[in-house]
């Protein structure tokens, strides 16, 4: 099916309104004409009754007409209509005029009564007037009755002149009105042609000046996709360019190893060997595993819809058991404490994710003999923390803002760590609506609380 142009759009609806506007005003201009019209011949109708009443004269009692003919002529003569007229009184009865008419009619405080008659099969408008002045008690009433051939001819023109009137001020509105639209979608087809005329890949915002107010309202919001799409770009080049940074290392690790293993001859030696790339092949899966973490924990990569409630006690409790057998190896206290029932909405593999570096961050750097404490626990009403605390060495106060960037590792930590465990935990914070808190303890040690918003 073929699309329609807005500006089709706005002139078809546009010329519906002016065709509904146009039978309107023809209608109600044609009522009020016609209105006017029969007002007109009703009182010249009423006028002939008058004149009619100035023929009639009381004498001894009675009511006496001088109806002449030529008076007569002169009163009711109309060259279009015929004219019927009657004179009536209550104790005379019919005093003149014809007897077609039908007889008067009594209605108590009204002396001009206008009313819808036919006569001989012919429709007419008939007038009764009532003259209380020409004998005491015995009012004296005038009817007269005409055609409607006049009226009928005046309706005629003057429905003509009126639709001929209408429909010319309908087509001239409908031009003017396609003229404005034209005028008022210049602008529109102009930010469409920059639009068209920009390069691949340009993202810049689109300039406003001199657009109109919805215009505006639609490049603000144009504007702030494009915002979003740029910072999708550059979180996919920055991850791409760290992920082949990182991944460089390691590969060439793996080659360097492998190179060794095929080169030696002696059984033991070459055992070794096979173990160290084992070793290089954990790191390189590892750190495969994190950057997938990271992307995933990324803005974007997930929507809020697909987020469900997630109890986070019996999440942190299966989490921490995991990692007792580590804690074991590296001679360190791991404990949980449970000081809040609290379910939050999220990704229940991501929040893993972010509890399990927050634990294996401080199993590697507490060192022997140290306490790893994690804890669930209510920052405010409305939030929620998931802290990891530790009583081990701590890092240098230098070294707190950069702990969660990518990649960052503090001089001296143990080999093997990729630098973005941290990061996926702030991501994963920042996703949530939460956010990564590293605090240091007195007298030494650090505790890194994640806090997200209760559902």
């Amino acid at each position: 099916m073929k699309g329609q142009t807005l500006q089709r759009r706005l002139a078809t609806r546009l010329g519906l309104v002016l065709l509904l506007f146009a039978l309107g005003a023809a209608v109600t201009v044609f009522q009020l004409a016609s209105g006017f019209s029969d007002d007109a011949y009703d009182e010249w109708l009423l006028d002939t009754a008058r004149s009619i009443g100035l023929l009639v004269r009381p004498r001894d009692g009675l009511v006496l007409g001088d109806l002449a003919p030529t008076a007569l002529d002169a009163v009711v003569f109309d060259a279009h209509d015929r004219v019927l007229f009657r004179v009536d009184s209550p104790s005379q009865g019919l005093v003149a005029g014809h007897t077609h008419l039908p007889a008067a009619q009594a209605h108590p405080g009204q002396d001009v009564i206008y009313r819808d008659v036919v006569i001989d099969g012919q429709p007419m408008r008939l007038v009764q007037l009532t003259r209380h002045d020409l004998l005491p008690d015995h009012p004296v009433t005038i009817s007269v009755a005409e055609t409607l051939h006049k009226r009928d001819r005046l309706t005629s023109r003057l429905l003509g002149t009126v639709m001929a009137l209408i429909g010319l001020l309908a087509l001239i509105a409908l031009w003017i009105a396609g003229d404005v639209i034209r005028t008022g979608l210049r602008p529109l087809v102009a930010l469409a042609n920059a639009l068209r005329a920009r390069q691949r890949g340009d993202l810049d915002p689109i300039p406003d000046a001199g657009l109109t107010d919805e215009l505006r309202v639609f490049t603000t919001a144009l504007n702030d996709l494009l915002t979003q799409l740029d910072e999708a770009v550059k979180l996919q080049r920055r991850f791409v360019t760290d992920a082949a940074h990182q991944l460089r290392t390691p590969l060439a690790t793996l080659k360097v190893e492998l190179a060794h293993a095929e080169r030696e001859t002696d059984p033991v030696r070459r055992q070794a060997a096979l173990q160290d790339l084992g070793h290089a092949i954990d790191r390189l899966a590892r750190l495969v595993h994190q950057l997938l973490g990271l992307a995933r924990a990324e803005p974007g990569a997930l929507t809020h819809n697909a987020f469900q409630p997630v109890p986070l006690a019996p999440l942190l409790r299966e989490v921490t058991t995991r990692f007792i057998p580590k804690a074991l190896r590296a001679d360190i206290d791991l404990g949980f404490e449970e000081r809040a029932t609290a379910t939050v909405r999220g990704d229940t593999l991501l929040l893993e994710e972010a509890v399990s570096n927050l634990i294996d961050n401080a199993l590697c750097y507490a060192g022997p003999g140290a306490q790893v404490t994690v804890r669930l626990r209510h920052e405010r009403k409305e939030e929620v923390c998931i802290e990891v605390e530790d009583n081990g060495p701590g890092v240098p106060a230098s070294e707190l803002p950069h702990l969660a960037s990518r990649f960052h590792r503090c001089p001296g930590s143990p080999a093997g760590g990729s630098g973005l465990g941290l990061s996926i935990v702030d991501e994963t914070a920042r996703l949530h609506g939460g956010q990564l808190c590293i605090i240091p303890t007195e007298p030494h040690g650090l505790r890194a609380c994640m806090t997200l918003p209760v559902h």
